[in-house]
């Protein structure tokens, strides 16, 4: 219900007393003076003038039709006579309707003319003109037939003051669309009756309802040529024009996504019955009074939304390291400090400003550089055999925010490198020299550009995954083939690098061996997820269908219901098996029940 304007419930509000008596006093002028006018030439109140207006020019517009009143037939079809001999009617039946609408407009014209003489003759008080914006602001999205009504009762209480709308008569244009129309409900009923004839169902029974989609008749084609060059806007205005003449009756909106139900007026329809061969309308057949049961409007999403974009540790991101850095710093990174606690008087304090209390992970970092020649003596001893690498957060926090120069972090990660590796050189005693001569070939050569610079820190960060890797592999082969390793100088010679040479850059090999074998696995997982997902999938929907054949023949459902759940929910191959479903499961029932009747048989008198 449309509420009226604030301004003019105000405005009745204030002036409430006095507007009452101006009423009273305005409707006894007018029903002495207006609606006798109005009496005499309009037929206005209970004249034998407009009882005999209402008899002649009131249009006969189909209304609800009951199921019984429906043309009945098994196998429905708008064919070549069907449909010639629809088309006739449906002429005949707009000839009547246009006729009887223009003598409807010749009276709203005669009448809207009198109401622009009165409105030049007479004076509208306050009470008229608010009243009269109320009912156009109220009445303004109604039909002209709706709107006309509404006027007509208006005006018995406030005079011959508002015009009526004029009826639209239906065109030519609305005839063509009427034909495509025609030509999808009859592709509709022989989609129907091939489901039908496959389950060899010869009931007679109600033609099904027409689903218009707009959509559909624009793109009706004929030979690859267009039928008609409309939008879907111009097909539902030829449809609504349809509806108002009474050619389409019963109505349905089931919502934006979906088609619009109708029924074509009994009195226009012929159908075909393809199983008589017999021309079939409302006046030739036989009447039932059984009912179509209504299959309630479950429009629920049974899909499985599968989340396919899972998160992925991606150790790049910086803000990663702030969330999973540990609280408590590893040992070989602590630097003890002073605590702030014991500086109590002003000399502790002034001896405190000159110590360090803590360090940043760059100045951490950079204390872990040691002489290179320290470093192959340790290595020579070795005082590395148990040593675990730098946490790899740390040297991605480093490379992308901290303030270690390149060439510095370059050195630091190929000494974490020589102490990971010294693992492989446990049950042998390399000399410190061939440890200095080999970490100095990786100074010379290793992330290391043309022009001498030392590779960025992000370049160098990204290296580390495969260099570890690759260290674990060696170990581990030394160990499974049971081979000493060469000196280190001679065995990372970046010049070894086939399988017989035995050095450390053959491993690159078998690093793009795992890549190419992880990327396998990857494909292989997806493949199998895939294949979960179909295997899923098909169990719902065959449980579905399981489930909706069950109610069908426990009487809940109909046979155009079941179907057009089939279709509309499930993929295409359930439709075509529906029809082997059901007689499968008929014939199991019927079994069933042959074995029921058959239990008393299968006792002998001889054991009693």
């Amino acid at each position: 219900m449309l509420k009226i304007p604030r301004r003019i419930r105000a405005y009745c509000a204030r002036c409430r007393k006095v507007i009452r008596k101006e009423v009273i006093m305005s409707k006894q002028n007018l029903d002495s003076r207006v609606f006798s006018l109005a009496s005499n030439l309009f037929g206005f109140g209970n004249t034998t003038e407009k009882k005999s207006i209402q008899e002649t020019i009131a249009t006969a517009i189909a209304t609800t039709l009951q199921t019984e009143n429906r043309i009945m037939a098994v196998y429905p079809a708008i064919v070549v006579e069907a449909f010639a001999i629809t088309m006739d009617k449906y002429r005949k039946y707009i000839s009547a309707y246009n006729f009887k609408t223009n003598a409807e407009n010749e009276q709203i014209e005669k009448h809207n003319a009198d109401v622009r003489s009165f409105l030049r003759e007479n004076q509208l008080n306050e009470v008229q003109k608010e009243f009269a914006k109320v009912f156009f602001y109220k009445s303004k999205s109604l039909k002209p037939r709706e709107y006309n009504d509404n006027a007509d009762a208006f005006m018995k209480d406030y005079g011959l003051i508002l015009e009526k709308k004029k009826i639209q008569t239906v065109k030519y244009a609305t005839e063509l669309v009427f034909q495509n129309l025609l030509h999808l409900y009859n592709s509709q009923l022989m989609k129907r009756n091939e489901q039908y004839m496959k389950l060899r169902v010869t009931t007679i029974r109600p033609i099904e309802e027409f689903k218009i989609n707009s959509f559909l008749v624009t793109e009706l084609k004929r030979k690859g040529i267009s039928s008609l060059d409309l939008c879907t806007k111009t097909v539902r205005n030829h449809r609504q024009r349809l509806e108002e003449c009474g050619v389409f009756v019963e109505y349905v909106f089931k919502g934006q996504n979906r088609p619009v139900e109708v029924h074509i007026n009994a009195e226009i329809l012929t159908v075909l019955d393809l199983k008589t061969s017999k021309l079939i309308t409302t006046e030739n057949q036989q009447l039932t009074s059984e009912n179509e049961k209504e299959l309630p409007d479950n429009n629920e999403n049974t899909r499985t939304d599968l989340n396919e974009c899972q998160m992925n540790e991606n150790v790049k991101n910086i803000s990663h390291f702030d969330k999973e850095f540990p609280s408590v710093t590893p040992s070989y990174l602590f630097f003890t400090g002073t605590p702030a606690s014991k500086l109590q008087n002003s000399t502790e304090v002034a001896v405190a400003k000159s110590v360090k209390v803590s360090e940043t992970l760059s100045e951490k970092l950079q204390n872990l550089i040691i002489h290179p020649q320290e470093l192959a003596v340790n290595l020579a001893n070795k005082e590395y055999n148990n040593y675990k690498p730098i946490d790899t957060r740390y040297l991605f926090k480093e490379a992308y925010s901290g303030t270690m120069l390149k060439e510095d972090f370059r050195e630091l990660v190929i000494q974490d490198f020589f102490k990971s590796i010294s693992k492989i050189y446990k049950n042998t005693t390399p000399f410190a020299g061939s440890w200095k001569k080999a970490i100095a070939l990786y100074m010379q050569n290793k992330w290391i550009a043309f022009t001498g610079e030392a590779f960025n820190k992000a370049a160098i960060v990204d290296d580390i995954q495969q260099m570890r890797w690759r260290a674990e592999w060696a170990r581990k082969w030394f160990i499974k083939n049971d081979f000493p390793p060469l000196f280190p100088y001679e065995y990372f010679d970046m010049t070894r690098k086939t399988s017989k040479e035995v050095g450390f850059e053959y491993t690159k090999a078998k690093w793009g061996e795992h890549l190419q074998g992880k990327a396998k696995y990857e494909a292989l997982k997806k493949k199998q997820e895939a294949n979960a997902v179909r295997r899923k999938e098909a169990i719902n929907h065959a449980k579905k269908c399981e489930n909706e054949v069950n109610r069908f023949f426990k009487n809940k459902i109909t046979m155009p219901q079941l179907f057009d759940y089939v279709e509309k929910n499930l993929p295409a191959e359930y439709l075509e098996k529906l029809p082997q479903m059901i007689e499968k499961k008929s014939l199991k029932i019927n079994e069933k029940v042959s074995y029921v009747d058959n239990d008393f048989a299968q006792y002998d008198f001889s054991e009693f």
